[in-house]
């Protein structure tokens, strides 16, 4: 047994490193979109509008929040930093709560807040659709092809939309304004809906978005207006006591129910999957959990191994709020929110994450290397026996940086600290500030990817052209002669995350972006992010690991000792020993989790990496 698992970790590497890369399909997340900047005033509200030590501050919020800020209140600061992020006047993007469909051979991809919608034919390149039609200020939208249409809802629950050509974003029409899934009380509404349509031509509702209410779902008659058939069904209640995931914080430490939501159904085999979200989108620990029923009203029964995508660590966190669908070549996918939530709790983002079936069935979102450089099929493929990921790793982290200028708290070393949740800024916007990563020697670089942080824009409407960023990246073995590697001062489109991938490996130490055009703001980025791979060894492997759970089960910590030669490592974790396909990145030997379900025992495996790959643990 023992060599046959060495031979399929070899086979495996090889799988990683050995193919032909196809360069003109490699991407990475947050996938590369024209994000849009919040609608706003940039008022904001100040701190000292509201007394936090009034004894009457609880019984000044409507009721449904009572238990939300009384636990706030428990925290030192906390509810004022809430209060600040909330009413903060800085600028930023959110897309969230995705959902995508193919119709007439193209992708659509629909999300929260962007004053529109994604077209595609290829899950590449993306083209923004606006529309002066559908209420696009509301959340969480869902879709639906249904007898050669396509339909579209959002969190009203009421009003239901479709066209015959979403390539104009004009042209919905208005299918019914009065839905509502409980037929005994029309005025009362709900939020995050999905849209089944079932193999035999019946159609399902699903929604829910709370902290308090359950997930719930109904048959629509699509024959007389989409009215509700019969009266909703409770399919899944919160369950924070057993399942740790359900616990609010980037933690899940936090003893309270978090918010249950963002429900989405996939048929598969006969089947029903019913996904949802917890425990909130500003979370690190924002994923996906799942429940599985042989009808699609139920019951369903929770899956031992949720959450099915979640996200906790590594530069990218968060993957929830999700849609599963499938692409043109029958290939599973995930599409899901990711988490920046540093301006405001929606400020985020839209990641992509390959979806595998096991022999038993079981779904999973792989999402571990999900922010490093992977290659889009061009046919129907195995993700598990054929890895979609370069192996090109990021050749920045703990890397240092220098800047033409820098402002205080957002210096150079914030473009290179393995997290989109800081950022450097320069001082102004003016062409020609610059920034330059040291990598500490010649590597091979395959790709950059430039993340921009917008520090200072001015606050935007939905639907104002916004101006792109204009800039050069250059690059050097010595610091002082420079080879132009992108140039992007020509650059028309205001894609914030865009990836350049090189034609071929250049060799380099040095990676230096200029802006080389005056901005609203101040020039700025999250990370500017080297990937490649060095030709050096890989890190040993970890042999020996400890897991210790709390008594109540849903909390564990994995530990084990430093091995020569690991940058980081990866703590993968599972229900069946043979899929642990859920994963958290740490470059520390040890980490703590609150997301584990009481009820059921797990098995673990420690991954080790550095600059060359990775190597699996025993």
């Amino acid at each position: 047994m023992k060599k046959i698992l060495i031979i399929s970790a070899v086979l495996l590497l090889c799988a990683c490193t050995g193919r032909e890369i196809d360069r003109s399909k490699v991407v990475t997340n947050p996938i590369d979109l024209d994000y849009e900047f919040t609608k706003g005033d940039g008022q904001g509200t100040s701190t000292s509008d509201v007394d936090l030590n009034d004894p009457n501050l609880i019984n000044s919020v409507p009721e449904e929040y009572k238990e939300v800020v009384a636990q706030l209140l428990k925290v030192p600061g906390a509810l004022q930093s809430m209060i600040e992020r909330l009413a903060s006047p800085n600028n930023y993007r959110e897309a969230a709560d995705p959902v995508a469909t193919i119709y007439n051979d193209r992708y659509y991809l629909f999300v929260s807040k962007s004053d529109g919608y994604w077209s595609s034919d290829d899950m590449q390149h993306w083209k923004h659709i606006r529309t002066n039609v559908l209420p696009m200020d509301l959340y969480a939208p869902t879709c639906m092809v249904y007898k050669n249409e396509l339909y579209w809802m959002t969190s009203d629950l009421n009003s239901l939309w479709k066209t015959t050509n979403p390539e104009d974003g004009n042209t919905w029409q208005l299918v019914t304004d009065k839905l509502t899934p409980y037929p005994d009380d029309p005025s009362r509404t709900g939020h995050d809906p999905d849209l089944l349509l079932d193999d035999d031509g019946r159609v399902y509702l699903y929604w829910g978005c709370s902290n308090v209410d359950d997930i719930m779902g109904i048959e629509l008659d699509p024959n007389n207006h989409f009215k509700a058939i019969g009266q909703p069904v409770t399919l899944i209640t919160h369950q924070q006591n057993v399942i740790g995931w359900e616990r609010p914080s980037d933690k899940n430490d936090v003893e309270r129910p978090g918010y249950n939501e963002g429900a989405s159904m996939l048929k598969y085999k006969g089947r029903y999957y019913l996904q949802y979200a917890a425990p909130g989108t500003e979370f690190d620990s924002y994923g996906d959990g799942l429940y599985i029923g042989d009808s699609p009203l139920g019951p369903f029964k929770k899956a031992d191994y949720l959450p099915i995508s979640v996200k906790p660590g590594g530069w990218m966190t968060g993957a929830g709020h999700g849609d599963t669908f499938k692409d043109k070549y029958g290939n599973y996918w995930h599409v899901a929110s990711t988490v920046i939530a540093q301006r405001h709790m929606f400020e985020r983002r839209i990641g992509f994450f390959p979806v595998v079936f096991t022999q038993k069935d079981n779904m999973y979102a792989l999402t571990d290397l999900s922010d490093r450089p992977y290659e889009l099929p061009k046919g129907k493929t195995d993700f598990l026996k054929n890895p979609i990921w370069t192996n090109w790793m990021d050749l920045t982290i703990g890397k240092t940086a220098t800047a033409s200028s820098e402002i205080e708290g957002k210096e150079a070393g914030k473009a290179a600290d393995r997290t989109i949740k800081t950022w450097w800024s320069a001082k102004t916007g003016n062409a020609g500030e610059w920034l330059q990563m040291d990598l500490g020697k010649i590597y091979p670089i395959e790709a950059v990817q430039t993340n921009f942080a917008d520090e200072a824009f001015p606050l935007q409407s939905l639907g104002n052209p916004f101006v792109p960023y204009k800039y050069k990246i250059e690059a050097s073995e010595n610091g002082t002669t420079w080879t132009l590697i992108a140039d992007k001062s020509a650059n028309d489109v205001t894609n914030p995350h865009s990836l350049v991938v090189l034609d071929k490996a250049v060799a380099a130490r040095y990676v230096k972006i200029t802006n080389m055009s005056e901005l609203p703001g101040k020039f700025s980025l999250f990370d500017l992010r080297v990937f490649g791979t060095d030709n050096g060894d890989r890190p040993a492997a970890i042999k020996e690991f400890q897991v210790e759970r709390t008594a109540d089960r849903r909390t564990a910590t994995i530990s084990w000792k430093p091995v020569p030669g690991a940058q980081g490592y990866f703590v993968h974790w599972g229900t069946d020993p043979d899929e642990l396909y859920a994963a958290c990145e740490v470059l520390e030997p040890s980490v703590t989790l609150g997301l584990f379900s009481a009820d059921v025992d797990y098995y673990f495996r420690v991954d080790s990496f550095n600059e060359s790959g990775i190597t699996r643990g025993n």
